[in-house]
This record gives structure tokens, sequence and C-alpha cells, in this order.
């Protein structure tokens, strides 16, 4: 969790010096972006790649869009299986681009409303805005119970109907109108004094704020667990662990001298104060036991000893021995063990550190065991489908991109990040790392220094100074700050709390297991208050 920002800088400079377009996500605004409703409507579906802009990195907002691209952002947003193409209807061949969102589409009675006379499909056909309300109302209903879902078509719909009086609902075609009136129930399309416009076409703007609406309502009312750090300068927040499920105390460190020499360390004759037991433990303990945590004990090595250190098992066995008659003390109760081995860089180390991983997990019997993995985009030494399967959590540290060009975690790259990681970790055990942090960069007679980590007090002191250009900025999702001073002019990008939420709302939308807060004395009061807004405690 503790990435040494010079040390990525030169690595992220050797990998991706040519641009942050490098990374295979959209990181640079639409050229043509609108700044109204649709702005983080479109951003935020781009994040999460379902919507796509043009090779000219336009995204051509008021352009109609087909029923094939709606079709497309609907099964989407669904989260439902595209891989193979099954059935489809007249007029769309396998091989068409849009068969697989299609096909979902057909399958679930979506588009029999849309069907000509002799049953064919024209995927190409601009799609109206009743088309869009039906196919929606019929995905929402999908979701219900089946006797909510039975009651609503037979009769509730003309309540909704009644009730709305739509000027011009006599030309809402007769078979689309439950679920059109679905639709505007849940709020997701709604006329206005004029009507509902059945008829009219749907720009690509309109569709993306209607998408972002029904995944946005579907989050809302979830809730998440959150696994919260306590370490290096935490006390501030003891008083929050009741919004926390979990806590993960980053109290320890692998000690590795070779030769079959290591052990855990949990103390330090020098001035290191992180990665030890502080003094006063024993109140965090207790505020973990009143709050009804699970505790884990976090052991922490970034060296570039670990890749032998992973094929020393007599050092492993030693140190696994050590760890044991840590967990085993009753003075801490702690429930389990979480693993952050950080600098893997070569694919030659994954398989030694999975079968570190597995002798430990071999060794804990009832306790827990969570791995900490950072993005695979420049760490191979990560098998994320073999920890998947050896660790009870696995926790995804889905930021410190930062290189000459990008702050730590653009939620696009987080994005990226979680969907490779579900590819090979089931949902249900994977967390989503969020790192309170800022990074600034200084210019000063033409040359930009690398980035650093400012403290978070300073960032906020910063903030509030007169003559502080603040934004929110797209598609980053982060706040930034620009000023001047003696040093230069500085950019600078911040994890705030209405960054995080953005990150939890990305969370609910993949439900995964939960998130994990890195380290909990740099969250906020703000923050803490979005912590709990959305906390299932």
């Amino acid at each position: 969790m503790m990435k040494r920002v010079s040390f990525l800088v030169l690595i992220l400079s050797m990998l991706f010096a040519s641009s942050a377009l490098a990374y295979n996500v959209q990181l640079q605004p639409f050229k043509d972006e609108e700044n109204d409703y649709s702005r983080e409507p479109i951003y935020s579906l781009s994040a999460l790649g379902i919507i796509n802009g043009y090779e000219d990195r336009t995204y051509r907002p008021n352009n109609d869009l087909s029923r094939e691209a709606f079709i497309k952002l609907l099964v989407m947003a669904s989260q439902l299986e595209t891989k193979s193409v099954g059935k489809v209807p007249a007029g769309v061949t396998k091989e068409r681009w849009s068969a697989p969102f299609i096909s979902v589409a057909y399958e679930h009675k979506w588009i029999d409303s849309l069907l000509d006379k002799n049953g064919s499909f024209n995927p190409s056909q601009t799609i109206t805005r009743q088309e869009v309300a039906m196919l929606v109302g019929k995905a929402l209903l999908d979701s219900e119970k089946e006797e909510v879902r039975q009651q609503w078509l037979a009769a509730d719909w003309k309540k909704e109907r009644d009730v709305r009086a739509f000027k011009d609902q006599s030309a809402i075609d007769v078979d689309m109108q439950p679920y059109v009136y679905y639709a505007a129930n849940r709020g997701i399309m709604e006329g206005d004094k004029t009507g509902f416009k059945p008829k009219e076409s749907l720009i690509r703007k309109q569709a993306a704020a209607v998408i972002y609406r029904l995944i946005d309502m579907r989050v809302s009312e979830e809730t998440v667990d959150f696994t919260g750090f306590y370490a290096i300068s935490s006390y501030g927040a003891i008083n929050q662990m009741n919004k926390l499920s979990d806590v993960i105390f980053g109290w320890s460190h692998l000690e590795y001298s070779g030769d079959g020499v290591a052990t855990l360390k949990t103390s330090s004759n020098t001035s290191k104060t992180v990665n030890v037991i502080p003094s006063g433990s024993a109140e965090a303990i207790t505020a973990a036991d009143t709050a009804q945590l699970t505790k884990e004990l976090m052991v922490f090595y970034d060296n570039s000893k670990l890749k032998d250190f992973l094929k020393d098992t007599i050092a492993q066995t030693v140190f696994i021995k050590s760890l044991l008659s840590t967990l085993n003390d009753p003075a801490y109760s702690f429930t389990g063990v979480s693993i952050d081995f950080e600098g893997l860089m070569k694919e030659e180390s994954a398989a030694d550190y999975v079968a570190f991983l597995q002798d430990l997990k071999k060794q804990l019997g009832s306790y827990t065991l969570s791995v900490a993995v950072p993005p695979i985009y420049y760490y191979k030494g990560y098998d994320l489908e073999e920890i998947g399967k050896v660790a009870d959590t696995v926790i995804l540290m889905a930021h410190d991109f930062t290189d000459s060009q990008l702050p730590s975690a653009p939620l696009p790259l987080v994005n990226d990040t979680v969907v490779t990681a579900l590819q090979s970790i089931p949902k249900e055990k994977l967390l989503l790392g969020i790192s309170k942090q800022a990074n600034q960069w200084i210019t000063s007679n033409g040359v930009t220094s690398p980035p650093v980590i400012p403290a978070v007090a300073d960032v906020e002191k910063r903030l509030a100074m007169p003559n502080v250009l603040r934004t929110w900025t797209m598609p980053y999702f982060l706040t930034k700050a620009e000023f001047a001073d003696e040093r230069g002019s500085h950019v600078l990008y911040y994890e705030d709390a209405q960054s995080i939420a953005k990150k939890i709302w990305l969370a609910k939308f993949y439900e995964l297991k939960g998130v994990s807060l890195w380290q909990m004395g740099n969250y906020t009061a703000a923050d803490w208050e979005v912590i709990g807004k959305h906390s299932s405690k």
C-alpha cells in the first residue's frame, strides 16, 4: 500500500513513456463534450466501457441512436452475458456486430414489440422514446418478483397512465404502454407538460442519461462492506470503526536476511514507526471489538529481496512460525492475516508467490487470509487466478498509476483494473482498494518535476486558500486544483469525498465484496460522511 513514488515514476516512464493513451481506455475528454445534464452520464458510462466515442475523440452527443446501439447499452448496463450468440430474430445475422446483444434481448423477450408483422427486426433503425422506455421497462420488470410483475401488467400500469395523463398518451403503442409507464414510474423516463413524445427519436446524450439513471437507481439502493486499514497515523479515525465491517492493522512487516533467516517484525529498534505495533494498540483493538469487526494483521514487504524469499523455503517456514505466534497472542485476538508483498515485476515470480500463499493458507487453520494485489499492467508476478483460489479475500490496489501525466487513480483505469481482476477472481472475494491521497506536479522555468504526494492536511489547507482554481475533472472523476506560488505553477489531483463516492459507486455496480480504505488516518470528516452513507453497518 505504501508505493514509493520515485520508483513508480521510473518504472512507468519506461513502460508508458509515449502518452497517457498508452492505456487502452478513454483518458482524455471528448472534443465535443457539452457541459449539461449529460456530462456525468457520458463519462461515467465511458469509464465503465459501456459507451465509446469515435476515433477522432468526439462523442457526437446530438446524433440519433440506432436500435441496436441502445440495446447494446442496455445489455451491458444489465451485466448480462454476451460471449456467445444465441437465437436472433429475422433481419439479424449472427455475424453482425450487435448480434450478441440483440440475442440476449431477444431471449429475454425485450424486443418482441419491435418486430414487424413478419417477425423481422430492423437493428439500424433510429430508436424512439417509446421504444427506449419499453425496453427499459421490460428490463426493470425482469428484475422484480413475479407477483410484482404480474400485478403491474394486470392493473397497476393503468393507474400510472391515469395519474400521468400525458396529452399524447394515445400515440403510445398499445402493446408498449405497460412497460413505458413502468419506466416512468421508476423515474427513468418522464414526459413534460407537452406529453411523452413517444415517436420522437432519441439522441446519443439522452440515451447515456437514461442508461446512467438506470444504473444509478440500482446502485443507490445498495450498501457495501468497508475494510479499513488502521496503519501509520490512524488514531484520529479510531471512532470511525463503527462504519466498517473489517479492519486490517498495519502493524507488522517481513524481515528477511537471506539464507533461511526471516521473521515477522512488530517492533523496531530504529526511529521507524510504520508497520509496527504502536503504543496504545489495546485501545484500537478494543474499538474494533466493540464494533464487532474481524481483525486481520497486515504483513508488509516491499524489497528487491522478495523474489529470493519466495524461493527460500526454509526462511518461509521460519517466518510462518513467527507469524502464527503473533496471531495466537490473545492480547490481539486477530482473526486473520493480510499479506501485502509488493514489487513483483517479473512473471517468473508468480508461481513462487502462489506456492508460498498456498503453504501459508494450509497452516493458518481457521484464520482468514487476504492478499493485496497491484494492477497487473506492469506487475507480472501476481497470478490473479491462483491467488483468487487460495485467498479468502483479494484486495485490489487500483491506484498508483502515477506517471508524468496521470494522477493515482483515474476512474477509467480503476474500472479497467477491476474488469481485468474479475476475469480471474470471483466478485464475492474482491475488494476495491481506494488510496486516499493527492498527486502534485510543479512546473518552474518550463520544467515539470516528478509527481509528489503531499500530506492530506496540507492539501485541505491549500484548497481553502484564495486563488486556487478547483474543478471536477472528467474523465478522471477527481478534483483538480491549480495555483501558483514562489515555487512555480502547481497542478494537483485529489481523492476527495466526491471521487471516493464515485469509486464506491463503481464497486457497487460490479457487486464486489466491498471496498478497502488505505489508510484510515488520511480520510477526512467529509470522506467518513460518504462512507457512512454507503456502509452496510
